[in-house]
């Protein structure tokens, strides 16, 4: 083998454990089985304590077994921080230290922000915001111990770009990405790096893309004329969780098909 020859192939998840938080629709579903074969053992967990997304956390585990992948499900409401404490701590002792943590989980309320209430823009900060802060509090701490981890959360452009009827949606999503931004400064020390990946329009995933009616308006914006595949993100995922990615740190990563600014 020639001097300074890799022994393992570019971006192997090989050996690690990767937690895949809010895992209850078809984009955290690409993001998980993206890990998995890539060699990662995942776990998941769902967004809320709902028996409806226990069923979804499930039947995405069961792909990534399909794999040949260890790894188990949490039903836990992600804004809990003693609840996914408890999660994390089980999953650790069951399978293996948690080496990467993906952020997937979304809601999205769509409505004037007139008629939203304070109530609901609460409900919005908590579902988005606070349970990424929850979740990467827990596992962090791991990390830092044991000087290495990669933290990815999934982040809506409409943080930026912004949309009709979705201003409490894209706060949170703001929210989120400054968090990921000083996290990354704080815990880069120890070989811990937070970054996001941030999405456009994607099919299957909550936002105002979620109205059928909208996905023509939104066509005339995209180069391609297609909103996002959740597939489409999953090289790009696989790259943040791996070892390649130890120097990229409270960067965000946009895969969003050149989407126009101006909606």
């Amino acid at each position: 083998m020639a001097a300074g020859a890799r022994r393992v192939p570019f971006f192997d998840l090989t050996g690690r454990h990767a937690l895949v938080t809010g895992a209850t629709g078809p984009l955290a579903r690409a993001l998980a089985v993206a890990l998995a074969e890539a060699g990662a053992d995942v776990s998941v967990t769902t967004l809320q304590h709902d028996r409806a997304e226990e069923v979804q956390a499930n039947s995405i585990l069961n792909e990534c077994w399909a794999i040949g992948r260890r790894g188990e499900a949490r039903t836990v409401d992600l804004t809990d921080p003693r609840a996914v404490a408890a999660a994390v701590d089980a999953l650790e002792r069951s399978i293996a230290p948690i080496d990467i943590l993906v952020n997937a989980g979304h809601h999205a309320n769509i409505k004037p922000a007139l008629d939203a209430t304070v109530a609901e823009w609460n409900r919005e900060i908590a579902r988005n915001a606070t349970a990424v802060f929850v979740a990467s509090q827990a596992v962090a701490r791991g990390m830092i111990q044991r000087r290495y981890g990669r933290i990815v959360n999934i982040v809506s452009i409409l943080y930026d770009r912004g949309a009709s009827n979705a201003a409490l949606y894209a706060a949170s999503q703001g929210a989120v990405l400054g968090f990921t931004r000083s996290a990354g400064i704080e815990w880069g020390h120890a070989g811990v790096t937070v970054n996001a990946l941030g999405i456009g329009i994607f099919d299957g995933v909550p936002g105002p893309q979620s109205d059928p009616e909208l996905h023509a308006f939104f066509e005339r914006y995209l180069p391609m004329r297609r909103p996002g595949k959740p597939e489409d993100l999953q090289g790009a995922l696989v790259y943040l969780a791996s070892a390649e990615a130890g120097f990229v740190l409270s960067e965000l990563l946009v895969v969003d098909g050149a989407l126009q600014p101006h909606m």
